[in-house]
């Protein structure tokens, strides 16, 4: 369930400019769509690797930071109406031992320092975990899901049609090595009441800048 401190407002739909748009995607049975690319990865995960610190954990703060950053997909359709939350967290699967897994939920925070440690906290908790716990409650968050044994090039995901979904889904693949660059496959499905092609290619392109660019600092 969504805890009482999380933040939204609603969107007075009347003065959006994304009105006709929303009213014409919002009650398809299949409003979502989605696109996967080929992401460079290089410093990213040179930084994680020569700070002896988790990939995953570089790569996820990074996507998760980058959604932050762009309003839209913090808008979610809730009892009806359409909303904004402050900020949102994420929901990644969590594989365990035993080749099941589990669902975390990692709160964002832009600090990647706290951001790391209450990710392995998560992580731990969910490895030594039987629960199988969906949270199909909690709006301020994404929904991704890692495949780091498969290079793939497009994926979709389970849904429940006549359940109401307005949360964005995340897949990255394998990280791969071409013409010595390191490059991962990264799928993005959004609701197209909320989010166009725009917005998802803002993100891919804020996404590889953030990459290339990003320092990572000492979580130690």
């Amino acid at each position: 369930m969504e805890a009482s401190t999380v933040k939204y407002k609603k969107i007075d739909l009347n003065s959006w400019n994304r009105k006709k748009q929303y009213e014409f995607y919002k009650d398809f049975s299949e409003p979502f769509f989605g696109v996967n690319v080929d992401v460079e990865v290089t410093n990213l995960y040179n930084q994680a690797k020569q700070a002896g610190e988790s990939v995953f954990c570089a790569y996820l703060y990074c996507i998760t930071r980058v959604l932050n950053e762009i309003e839209p997909f913090r808008y979610r359709i809730k009892d009806g109406e359409v909303v904004v939350y402050d900020k949102v967290g994420v929901s990644a699967t969590i594989a365990r031992d035993d080749e099941t897994f589990g669902f975390s939920y990692i709160e964002f925070t832009d600090d990647w320092n706290t951001f790391n440690k209450l990710a392995k906290k998560e992580i731990a908790r969910v490895k030594a975990s039987r629960d199988f716990s969906p949270g199909e409650n909690v709006y301020d968050t994404i929904h991704f899901t890692s495949l780091p044994w498969l290079k793939f090039s497009s994926i979709s995901h389970a849904r429940h049609f006549e359940f109401p979904d307005s949360i964005p889904k995340m897949a990255c693949g394998k990280i791969y090595e071409k013409e010595g660059s390191m490059f991962m496959p990264i799928s993005l499905h959004v609701h197209h009441a909320l989010l166009d092609g725009y917005h998802v290619s803002l993100f891919y392109t804020k996404l590889e800048e953030l990459f290339k660019s990003w320092k990572l600092k000492g979580s130690h």
